[in-house]
């Protein structure tokens, strides 16, 4: 059993303050000088209100495998800013293909300026993450990244193909999740392994902790869709389904025996209704079927086996509070709000 106390949110961001704040200022020399427009919807999306999740899973997996000297330090940085950059960049670019109005509860820069111009931002984000790589003069976290690239471009594609069809199954839920979500977060745990030369099994055990935590994370995300508030969540309730996407609780409803065929074709006629008539009684009917088959609880619990498997990728780890820290996020991942 461990002898370190489970540290709160709180402190698990205080053990990474001074490297997190070096991740926002190296965040902030990307913006450009030269282009007013441009230094500011990027300066808007960097500070727009992220939680910075992956540059602190990325410095607390460095930090908790380490020793690092401040060579690696600093390499450990500049990777969890490039998580960073590549993950707001794909907010840029998602909000342009989702036509969104609202981002963390602010207009997006698509609704501001305009969709070229969010397409840009991501793009210049994109290509600054890439300056970043080059400069740290190691082909693997290149790779690394470049198969992040791959994979978000892969799982936007499948969402697209598989939007407002009734029919999505697991095997492309699960695809769209690590693609477009886990991805991230397994990069910037592999790539702090790679940073400490760590051998190779623990590297992929590292990757392995941030796929899980991902594909937790994400999950959450679908429940919260359905559990929380707008005002907590800074889009409209539903917002997912009104926009065609069938995650886990909806999946998990369609499967529930404890719906009878006449109640699951009601919540598939109610779903398909939904996409392009969002009237309050239809969501009211979703939400009701979506208690009956106990499907939110059941979200959780798949959250949980997922969050199981995360923290069992951690055993190779010695005991400190920097692996608290690891095991504690993906705890909080399941009771944050927003």
């Amino acid at each position: 059993m461990s002898s370190v106390l489970s540290p709160s949110i709180q402190e698990v961001f205080a053990l990474v303050l001074n490297p997190l704040n070096e991740v926002k200022e190296s965040l902030m020399a990307i913006i450009p000088p030269d282009s007013e427009v441009l230094a500011e919807t990027v300066q808007a999306s960097l500070t727009g209100g992220g939680k910075y999740l992956r540059p602190v899973v990325t410095l607390l997996s460095g930090t908790a495998t380490g020793p690092q000297d401040a060579a690696r330090k600093q390499q450990t940085v500049e990777v969890a800013a490039v998580a960073e950059m590549i993950h707001v960049a794909t907010l840029l670019h998602d909000d342009v293909i989702d036509g969104s109005e609202l981002r963390r509860g602010k207009k997006t820069v698509r609704a501001q300026w305009g969709n070229k111009v969010s397409v840009l931002s991501g793009d210049y984000l994109l290509a600054q993450a890439s300056v970043k790589l080059s400069k740290l003069d190691n082909t693997r976290l290149v790779s690394i990244f470049a198969h992040v690239l791959a994979d978000l471009c892969d799982g936007e594609v499948e969402q697209m193909h598989t939007s407002f069809r009734i029919n999505t199954s697991w095997d492309s839920y699960y695809k769209k999740t690590i693609c477009k979500t886990a991805s991230l977060f397994s990069a910037g745990c592999e790539s702090a392994g790679v940073i400490n030369g760590l051998p190779e099994a623990q590297v992929q055990a590292l990757k392995t902790y941030g796929r899980n935590f991902g594909i937790a994370f994400q999950i959450v995300d679908d429940l919260l869709d359905y559990t929380a508030t707008a005002e907590e969540m800074g889009k409209p309730v539903l917002d997912d389904l009104r926009n065609g996407l069938l995650t886990a609780p909806i999946l998990l409803a369609l499967d529930s025996k404890r719906l009878n065929e006449t109640e699951r074709q009601a919540l598939q006629t109610d779903v398909e209704s939904l996409f392009t008539n969002p009237a309050e009684e239809t969501i009211v009917r979703i939400q009701g079927l979506l208690a009956q088959s106990q499907a939110i609880e059941e979200t959780r619990q798949l959250a949980h086996r997922y969050i199981a498997e995360a923290r069992q990728s951690l055993d190779f780890v010695a005991d400190s509070p920097e692996k608290q820290a690891l095991l504690s996020l993906v705890d909080y991942i399941t009771e944050r709000r927003n």
